[in-house]
């Protein structure tokens, strides 16, 4: 069984969860910022290379608080102090 790739609309949400602009996205992931808008405006899986989907996943599962579930769920740990 294949991974799904994530879509626009987890991503939105993930970046949303972090209180990341698409600029942070871009740096964090090391993908352009065009790139990053692009997967912005698509709800499901952008029209972009895998390698940056790729990237953008990890950038995001790399915080330690994002879980991905299912083809359309984004779970993100709230910010404990």
């Amino acid at each position: 069984m294949n991974k799904q790739v994530i879509t626009g609309i987890q991503v939105r949400m993930a970046r949303s969860g972090l209180k990341w602009s698409a600029q942070d996205l871009a740096e964090k992931s090391g993908v352009g910022l065009s790139t990053v808008n692009k997967i912005d405006r698509e709800d499901g899986i952008p029209s972009v290379r895998i390698q940056n989907l790729v990237a953008i996943e990890q950038a995001l599962l790399a915080t330690g608080r994002v879980r991905f579930e299912g083809d359309t769920g984004v779970f993100v740990d709230p910010i404990t102090k």
